[in-house]
C-alpha cells in the first residue's frame, strides 16, 4: 500500500471521527507501538522453530510495521546458514 494513500486514509478518518475519540485512538496506538518497541529492543530474536517466535514476530511487526527478515549467519567455512 502506498504511503501517500495511507496518509490520505488516515487524514480522512481523523476528519470523520470526533476529536476526543481520535486523540484517544492515537494515544492507545502510540502506547502499543512504544511498548512493543521496548520489548523487541531487549528481547533477543528466538529461533524460528521455538514457540515464542510467533509472538516475537507479531511484536516486531507492531513495533516497526514491517516483517522481520531472517538473519543469515556465515559459518567458519564462509557458507551462509539461516
Amino acid at each position: 500500500m502506498d504511503t501517500d494513500l495511507m496518509m490520505e486514509v488516515l487524514q480522512y478518518l481523523l476528519g470523520v471521527i470526533p476529536g476526543d475519540i481520535a486523540g484517544n485512538i492515537i494515544a492507545v496506538v502510540t502506547a502499543i507501538v512504544t511498548i512493543c518497541t521496548l520489548i523487541i529492543r531487549f528481547w533477543k530474536m528466538p529461533e524460528p522453530t521455538s514457540k515464542g517466535y510467533k509472538l516475537w514476530k507479531l511484536l516486531h511487526v507492531l513495533a516497526s510495521f514491517k516483517t522481520p527478515t531472517t538473519i543469515k549467519v556465515e559459518n567458519k567455512n564462509g557458507q551462509k546458514i539461516d
